[in-house]
């Protein structure tokens, strides 16, 4: 007899993954090789080739840091490539990852006997789509097809509430893994458990202690006492001198962690260094490490994760004190000063009944235990048996769950006549015998009982009562609490050509999700066939912020130039519909309407390592900004900013940007952070530059609100209108509220109605060709520009305003590169 509902659970995780399943009503995590309820996320070869995961990996680390690695879910979505020396073998972070799961599906087989084809696999609430896409083609490696993905907070709350009877109360789960952070706001009331809110960090986790020890208090005292000047992380990248003493030193300081959450210091060392380094001076190093300095390099790093939790709870109007629980999760919150630390900045109950290291692996069973295996997939109806495609809910909080469904028959039989019952194995209630439609459909309610998991069986009879066999011949079913859907971490958008966010799907809608735009896009510039220059580029991004390159791009459609059948002039509309699976794959579909052609295509996802150089000059443009908006706060006497700006240059974040950078050259993880801490920095310099601005700013709404409104009443639609005054409302509400962020973008939202009903006026082409036409020597390729002046000239002659709409957007194509790299600050975006 094969599963009906999928049962098994993984948690892919940074530093240890695990596999649990579902036992009835009880979530059981299988125990691995060597009897561990947990197998490290390590993978090397050996120099003949043979793989290691797991202990035998991490054990390769010290020594062998070029045939081994850790950490690799940090880079999923990512162009990263991991060179295994020894071996010569190159893998991607997924494929490291597609192991992982391999070794735990081994062991599945090797307890039970069982080879499974899919399962739950867990991500952090904060992973990007693109990450959460990395996951899943890590799974298809692995052999485990169409396996769902469960944000990890869910199903921490699921292990812990799914057969509870919370009433409206609110929990929040704080799960600090060895490389992600993520804090997820859960309501649990009447038999759901849903997230409310999230917030997260996906560079945030217990290996930042790790390497916060390094750096801080271990790396100095060796340099100090041996006078290692060059003695630092920007010289322990890939190819450089104290790469394999860093990763000792790594290795090291987690042991040290560990045993400092049971004693008050641990000594320290680290031997056979000269086998290494022959020019050393010294073969053994030795030191203790006192908690308090532990506690001193860990606790700016909780506090920043008790500051997103902070923010998670304002956003919903709470505080600790108002929930009923501190779910917490990963290894590092076993730590009694890591409670500490957080029940102090919280103020909030932590609950610790559920191991923190397999709390999420148990509730991804929990959750698969709701998820029905497909028999559709598995078998065809064949002679002599017959499949029932089922239709219900696997858990739920009704007592009395319906079930519906159609029963297929092989072909050429006749289901008249026969009937369909089901029975609880446990209770013997039956159904009673149901009369199959005549496309072989039935419906009925069942009957089951609370705190066992009820299994169903399926008596299907032929016309003279004979039993026939059925695929599948049983369901199960259990009364327990369910997410009702899985939500949206980040809002989802369409950059526009003006760095504008077009927002599709908001933070927290419920998955899967489809929209179409409404209306129309247009292209910014012309495509021209077969030049991949003019490619027409879409990108998406998730975040919340209204310009577009302060959110993180994760995915990009590319109509190319090679694949037009015809030139795509300027100011082309384009249709575009943006979906959203339930595992977070996105897929955008493009219709041209001069082409009468769709580009129908899933996103390519990925986020390239961003390049030191170019981290580089972003930085030195970020802290140029900080020290002119200093110059500027202080000549306007604004104290409140200037003291603002003065905390964020001394700011943990601005360190870790610096620290980062440093290092960026020689560790991809250290640029991948960079870029994260810079984009945070980014906004909060933008927050203080709009108070600055906010004076000026509401002075030029005001004169662009008095435009819009008499240009609305002279040319507008009656649409045009109403949307002035939704803007208007808009304005004063921001005005009254002092929403100094939000002024900026509902100033360019008016600026935008303005030159659409603008746009509509013949006048406006006219002087725009009128003006283009002064600075025609500044045009590239002069002679098309000309050509185009004469047909220009001509359609004014003529009165055809068509034409010259057509002319101006084909002549805005060859305007100067300043149009060009507003473009490209907007990710290259080609639509407005």
């Amino acid at each position: 007899m094969s599963r009906s509902t999928i049962d098994y659970g993984i948690d892919l995780g940074t530093t240890n993954s695990a596999i649990a399943v579902l036992n009835g009503m009880t979530p059981e995590i299988i125990p691995n090789n060597e009897s561990r309820d947990i197998t490290p996320s390590a993978v090397g070869f050996t120099e003949k080739g043979s793989m290691r995961v797991g202990e035998n990996a991490k054990g390769m680390i010290i020594g062998q840091d070029d045939d081994a690695y850790i950490e690799f879910k940090r880079e999923m979505g990512s162009d990263k490539v991991y060179q295994f020396k020894s071996s010569g073998r190159m893998l991607k972070p997924e494929e490291l990852s597609a192991e992982v799961l391999k070794t735990l599906k081994g062991d599945v087989q090797q307890r039970f006997g069982e080879e499974i084809s899919t399962a739950v696999i867990t991500v952090p609430a904060a992973f990007k789509l693109h990450q959460c896409d990395a996951t899943r083609r890590a799974a298809e490696l692995a052999g485990l097809m169409g396996s769902p993905l469960l944000q990890e907070p869910v199903a921490a709350a699921l292990a812990y509430g799914f057969q509870g009877d919370a009433e409206n109360v609110y929990w929040l789960v704080y799960d600090f893994g060895g490389g992600t952070f993520d804090a997820a706001l859960i309501k649990a009331d009447d038999g759901a458990i849903n997230v409310v809110n999230h917030g997260g960090d996906n560079f945030l986790g217990g290996s930042d202690i790790d390497r916060a020890l390094v750096d801080k208090v271990i790396a100095p005292k060796i340099a100090a006492e041996y006078g290692l000047k060059d003695f630092k992380r920007s010289n322990a990248g890939k190819g450089q001198k104290w790469r394999t003493f860093f990763a000792i030193m790594k290795a090291v300081a987690e042991e040290a962690k560990i045993e400092m959450s049971r004693r008050e210091s641990a000594s320290i060392e680290i031997k056979n260094m000269g086998r290494y380094y022959p020019d050393l001076g010294f073969d053994t190093f030795e030191c203790e490490i006192t908690r308090n300095q532990l506690i001193e390099v860990a606790e700016p790093i909780i506090g920043r994760s008790v500051e997103i939790c902070k923010r998670v709870l304002s956003e919903k109007n709470l505080v600790g004190a108002s929930l009923d629980r501190v779910i917490l999760v990963g290894g590092p919150t076993l730590a009694p000063y890591f409670r500490d630390i957080l029940k102090s900045g919280l103020n909030a109950n932590l609950d610790t009944s559920v191991n923190p290291l397999t709390v999420v692996a148990k509730g991804a069973a929990v959750f698969a235990g709701t998820q029905r295996c497909d028999v559709r997939q598995k078998a065809s109806a064949t002679v002599g048996q017959y499949v029932i495609d089922l239709k219900y809910k696997a858990i739920g909080p009704e007592a009395d769950p319906s079930v519906a469904g159609r029963v297929l028959a092989p072909e050429g039989s006749n289901l008249s006549g026969f009937t369909l019952e089901f029975v609880n194995a446990q209770t013997k209630w039956r159904s009673g015998k149901i009369t199959l439609g005549s496309e072989g459909t039935f419906m009925s309610d069942l009957l089951a009982e609370k705190g066992v998991r009820n299994f169903f069986t399926i008596e299907l009879r032929d016309a003279a009562g004979n039993l026939q066999k059925a695929e599948p011949d049983r369901l199960a079913y259990s009364i327990g609490a369910v997410p009702e859907e899985q939500s949206l971490t980040n809002s989802i958008g369409l950059v526009r050509a003006n760095n504008t966010v077009a927002c599709f799907f908001k933070k927290g809608s419920g998955l899967p999700l489809k929209k179409k735009w409404p209306g129309t896009f247009v292209t910014a510039r012309t495509i021209r066939k077969g030049d991949p220059t003019s490619d027409l580029i879409l990108p998406i991004v998730e975040g919340e912020n209204d310009i577009g390159d302060r959110n993180s791009r994760v995915g990009t459609l590319i109509i190319r130039a090679n694949d037009v059948k015809r030139d795509v002039p300027a100011g082309s509309e384009v249709e575009v519909t943006l979906w959203v699976s339930e595992s977070r794959m996105v897929a955008v579909k493009a219709y041209v309407q001069v082409l009468d052609e769709e580009f129908d295509s899933k996103c390519e996802m990925g986020k390239n390592t961003p390049l030191e150089p170019d981290l580089k000059k972003d930085c030195e443009a970020e802290f140029k900004r900080l020290t002119e908006l200093m110059e500027k706060a202080e000549g306007m006497s604004d104290d409140h900013a200037a003291r603002q700006l003065r905390e964020l240059q001394g700011s943990e974040l601005v360190r870790e940007v610096r620290e980062n950078l440093a290092a960026a050259g020689a560790d991809s993880l250290a640029a991948k952070i960079c870029d994260e801490r810079l984009l945070q920095l980014k906004l909060k310099i933008d927050e203080i530059e709009n108070a600055l601005k906010w004076p000026t700013t509401l002075a030029d709404v005001k004169e662009w609100r008095s435009y819009l409104s008499k240009l609305a009443d002279d040319h507008g639609t009656s649409q045009q209108r109403e949307r002035v005054r939704e803007l208007g409302a808009e304005i004063d509400e921001i005005i009254e509220r002092k929403q100094m962020d939000r002024m900026p973008r509902q100033l360019e939202r008016v600026r935008q109605l303005y030159y659409q009903i603008l746009s509509t006026l013949p006048s406006f082409w006219v002087n725009q060709f009128q003006l283009l036409e002064k600075d025609k020597g500044k045009m590239q390729d002069r002679d098309k520009a000309e050509r185009l002046f004469e047909m220009g000239r001509n359609y004014l002659a003529n009165n055809n305003v068509t034409g010259l709409q057509n002319v101006v957007r084909q002549l805005w194509d060859l305007t100067p590169p300043e149009v060009v790299e507003a473009a490209q600050r907007a990710f290259g975006a080609g639509l407005i």
